[in-house]
């Protein structure tokens, strides 16, 4: 995938590519130039930036901590025995409330006294707020917030427990059924290519949701291990490569006007078949391996829904 990006964008030149034996051209100069200097603006690390990474990092430490499966957790041994009510979501929930309420500047920790610091300097430091801002408010919420993608996600899980719960998840993949006369490595590669297909006018995530519980289905009727049909469709969500809506990315990339639809299609097409072939070879080999493929396992049968 990379060389074929190499090629049609930049050539074979790899000297060039790599900044070997050749001189930086003037635009590249006053990039570089550019570059140094808005780096030189963002100035030393404020005490807001150090917050955030903080609790980023607590963020990160009590999602491995929660449960990591090789010793119990934190929120098996504190909260729940059943691993009911402590998910991934309270986590996110907890630090994203941390944000309203740590200080984005440092709190003022006493008064100065005339004998001990600039009459001033102590006046200024008095007009300032006794508790400082947080490091997030509502209002910035309100105005910053995505909405969309999170009604997009929320949309996309809805549809896919709907359509579980409805039965039509099953009624799909039993119409399916005639694909068992087809090797298993076959249907992989046409769900695959139905997937990178699709998932260019929808998001990854909608693709995911709204195919997997029908590939589950459809694994379970023909009686082939769900793993081998649901890894490729998963891997193949995110072939995003053709369209500007496909994903964000290629909109803001579109958005620069340097690139045509066409560019994209003539560029992505290739891209999504090497994807597909590499994901054939994979799942294959090692895959087969690693997952046992060759077997259909006992907690498949009749639990793929839940």
């Amino acid at each position: 995938a990379w060389f074929w990006l190499q090629f049609s964008f930049m050539g074979f030149n790899f000297r060039k590519t790599w900044g070997c034996g050749s001189e930086k051209t003037e635009k590249e100069k006053a990039a570089l130039t550019v570059l140094k200097e808005e780096y030189r603006k963002l100035g030393p690390i404020s005490f807001a930036e150090i917050n955030v990474l903080m609790v980023f990092t607590l963020l990160i430490l009590l999602w491995f901590t929660r449960d990591p499966g090789f010793i119990p957790g934190w929120a098996t041994v504190l909260f729940n025995k059943e691993k009911e009510y402590v998910t991934d979501a309270t986590v996110a929930i907890f630090v994203a409330l941390l944000l309203f309420i740590l200080p984005s500047t440092r709190p003022r920790c006493g008064f100065c006294s005339q004998n001990s610091c600039d009459l001033e300097e102590a006046k200024e430091d008095m007009k300032e707020p006794f508790f400082p801002a947080p490091l997030l408010d509502w209002n910035t919420v309100q105005r910053k917030m995505p909405w969309s993608i999170v009604l997009l996600l929320g949309g996309g899980f809805a549809l896919a427990y709907g359509s579980d719960a409805s039965g039509l998840s099953k009624w799909l993949g039993n119409q399916m059924t005639p694909l068992q006369t087809i090797p298993p490595w076959a249907i992989a590669v046409v769900l695959s290519i139905v997937i990178a297909i699709f998932t260019e006018c929808t998001s990854n995530v909608a693709t995911a949701t709204l195919f997997l519980p029908v590939f589950a289905s459809l694994s379970q009727s023909i009686e082939v291990n769900p793993l081998y049909i649901m890894i490729p469709g998963t891997l193949s969500a995110s072939f995003a490569f053709m369209l500007p809506v496909a994903t964000p990315p290629n909109a803001i990339v579109f958005s620069y006007g340097h690139l045509h639809v066409a560019d994209m299609v003539k560029t992505g097409i290739v891209m999504n078949i090497i994807g597909v072939i590499c994901i054939t070879l994979a799942i294959n080999t090692w895959g087969r391996f690693m997952f046992h493929l060759d077997t259909f396992p006992s907690w498949a049968n009749g639990t793929i829904g839940k």
